[in-house]
């Protein structure tokens, strides 16, 4: 049970820490090589024609798969191990997870205003907003914010956390560092987000060049299908099959990803400018 247990933390690791996730939001159409074309063809065009009432449905359960992608990202950057052995990093676990409600909470008010005042200004004045495009984009902005941030707070004080210093004190630690050195700070910043970057566009070579190429191929000489089936909406159960099999082939996205992700850390960690005597002067 324990090794099982072991192996299910690397595994959310795997999917969900670091900055994973953001190939997805950075480049959408990636996902869509895991997908069957016909099944993604046929479950939008009858949910758009026929099953339009199931629109709600489909968003507060993509909003729900969502928020439990972001609370496991929090979960895999604050606990190292069982959180039973940390307990006392629960408090500011939760305190991230309330932060994250508060900024979706926030963000999906400004979305409702937007929302009114485009349909106020096409109904009284004729102008058009693009309503549509501009949810995508806030959507999409958003959530690379929210994990780039997460992501580079959680390399700054990766030094100190592997010297067993409270979260806390690490990140007030950090915070004075950079106080005092504002320039290497924003070299250090700037260059991690330019691997991260980099990451991103060796992982849509790989995937456009070898993976894709390589499931047509094994389809070709197995007959069989491996890309994920989306169904036709028919009713609930085939809405909450269909956001299971997104979510699922977003983490499969994540998963592959995952490797990249190592090495553009490897090289992130090489330049970090706390160094290890520093982390031990914040110890004593």
């Amino acid at each position: 049970m324990n090794s099982f247990r072991y192996y299910l933390r690397c595994l959310l690791k795997a999917m969900c820490s670091e900055y994973n996730g953001i190939q997805v939001f950075l480049y959408p159409g990636t996902i869509f090589y895991w997908l069957s074309g016909s099944g993604l063809v046929w479950s939008f065009t009858s949910l758009l024609s026929m099953r339009i009432h199931f629109l709600p449905l489909v968003f507060f359960t993509v909003l729900f798969a969502y928020v439990c992608f972001m609370v496991l990202k929090i979960y895999t950057g604050v606990f190292v191990g069982p959180h039973k052995l940390q307990m006392e990093r629960l408090s500011y676990f939760f305190e991230l997870v309330i932060g994250l409600h508060y900024a979706l909470f926030v963000a999906i008010i400004i979305l409702m205003v937007f929302y009114v005042l485009s349909k106020f200004l096409a109904y009284y004045y004729g102008i058009e907003l693009p309503i549509k495009e501009a949810i995508w984009f806030v959507f999409r902005a958003f959530t690379i914010i929210l994990i780039l941030y997460h992501y580079l707070k959680t390399i700054w004080i990766r030094p100190l956390q592997k010297a067993s210093i409270n979260i806390k004190r690490s990140e007030r630690y950090c915070l004075a560092w950079i106080a005092r050195y504002p320039w290497a700070a924003i070299k250090f910043t700037g260059i991690a987000t330019i691997l991260m970057l980099a990451a991103v566009r060796l992982y849509l070579i790989v995937i456009v060049l070898f993976l894709s190429p390589t499931l047509v191929y094994l389809q070709g000489i197995t007959g069989l299908k491996l890309n994920i089936e989306l169904l036709p909406v028919t009713g609930m159960a085939s809405v909450f099959y269909n956001v299971f099999m997104l979510f699922a082939a977003f983490m499969l996205s994540n998963l592959i990803f995952y490797p990249i992700i190592l090495l553009s850390n490897a090289l992130s960690e090489r330049i970090n400018p706390i160094s290890f005597k520093q982390v031990q002067h914040a110890q004593g």
